[in-house]
């Protein structure tokens, strides 16, 4: 059930994008994070959101994590990469491997008199975690070249599911969070081919892929609609909207295998409260960016509306900070500021009318209480009609991006 609410919530309500602390990262990689300055755009979405972001990068060209051959430049054996992860208090460390060493999928690897690759992630989160016990890794689940690797696959789409099989048999020992990079990818290339993720040599990545990487790593830390981000990149405002919105959807598709969901704290609507997950030792409860309460309960009875989120201390000192829940009046919602965006009638029996104010262009997601996605459009006009005739009677969750933000509301199907 937890997981459940999780990935109804998960990503549903961002107002405003309030910061809490600086947040730090680590990148550890080669050409593939280097290309393009992923670091840098990942800051630049963050910066655009509201939130600080420090980074360092480590990223020479052609290095692994457990390459035998490179000696003490292989990243398990670098003195470099253990005196950076001594250098400050880190949040996120992620770390991108050569994405050869996962193409032939079937928890298969090459032979450990090669490249140490599960030996290697063990031992820089290892690491890690003991300098930094609230700290988290990220696995660079990746993509190969686009027209695929002789004597593996074809076609770039059989290369990145490779990949992201081998993340989760890495995930399997190491444990952690898998960045879902790859199967971004996969996902812009069946609904933006016009879009090219690689460069010119079809191997690295474009300014477009390199965008994408840092939108799916972005929305892994921050958990925001990251298409709501006013951040380009360098790009045409249109493509990063889009690419932002791929790397969220595909962010949220994937929660229980790339295992981020362990490591969320919920916050779901009860009967006029708000709940978090229990069992941790404090709380700070904030509205609209305010602090409002702070103490040793999990859940805040609710008497305005407005965007609400927590931050939840546990026994050891690490904090987390769930997203933003939006509440509005049930079956109308307004998203701030006359902005007039409302969700009506409920109950509804037939037909469900989507007004969004002054927010369109927008985007509408309906879905049912285990978070499944059962409605979705696009909103090019004032107000829009959603015929819900074929969904069964009960509860579900309305969700409606805007420019400057998101609204979410509760509805009733007769």
């Amino acid at each position: 059930m937890k997981r459940a609410l999780l990935l109804i919530l998960m990503l549903a309500g961002v107002q405003s994008f309030g910061q809490v602390d600086t947040t730090r990262v680590l990148f550890i990689g080669n050409s593939f994070t280097y290309m393009n300055d992923v670091p840098t755009l990942v800051q630049g979405l963050a910066t655009a959101a509201g939130y600080q972001l420090k980074f360092v990068m480590h990223a020479p060209g052609g290095i692994s994590v457990g390459d035998v051959a490179q000696g003490t430049s292989a990243h398990m054996n670098n003195p470099i990469v253990f005196d950076l992860i001594r250098s400050d208090n880190w949040d996120f460390v992620t770390l991108q491997d050569n994405q050869g060493r996962f193409i032939y999928g079937n928890c298969t690897f090459p032979n450990t008199t090669v490249s140490k690759v599960i030996e290697g992630h063990i031992k820089i989160k290892d690491s890690v975690q003991y300098y930094h016990p609230c700290a988290h890794m990220l696995w660079f689940a990746g993509w190969g070249p686009k027209t695929g690797y002789s004597g593996v696959s074809t076609t770039a789409e059989g290369l990145i599911d490779n990949i992201y099989y081998n993340y989760q048999c890495l995930r399997d020992t190491a444990g952690e969070i898998i960045a879902p990079i790859g199967k971004a990818w996969e996902r812009e290339r069946g609904e933006l081919p016009l879009i090219d993720l690689w460069g010119p040599d079809q191997t690295h990545e474009s300014l477009a892929g390199a965008y994408l990487t840092a939108a799916v790593i972005f929305t892994s830390i921050y958990r925001i609609n990251t298409e709501l981000v006013a951040f380009d990149g360098g790009l045409d405002s249109a493509s990063a909207r889009t690419l932002g919105r791929i790397a969220r959807q595909t962010v949220t598709d994937s929660l229980i295998t790339t295992h981020l969901a362990d490591y969320l704290l919920s916050l779901y609507l009860g009967s006029n409260k708000l709940i978090a997950t229990p069992g941790y030792q404090a709380y700070q409860w904030f509205l609209n960016d305010s602090l409002i309460a702070s103490g040793g309960s999990d859940s805040l009875s609710l008497t305005k509306n407005g965007c609400y989120y927590v931050v939840a201390t546990d026994t050891n000192g690490c904090k987390s900070r769930s997203f933003q829940n939006c509440i509005g009046s049930l079956g109308v919602a307004d998203l701030g500021s006359g902005s007039g965006v409302k969700v009506y009638p409920t109950p509804a029996s037939k037909v469900l009318t989507i007004d969004v104010g002054n927010q369109y262009p927008a985007h509408f997601t309906l879905t049912d209480i285990t978070g499944k996605v059962v409605k979705e459009l696009d909103l090019v006009s004032l107000e829009s009609q959603l015929n819900i005739t074929d969904l069964p009677s009960g509860l579900y969750y309305a969700s409606v991006y805007g420019r400057k933000g998101v609204v979410r509301v509760k509805v009733i199907k007769e």
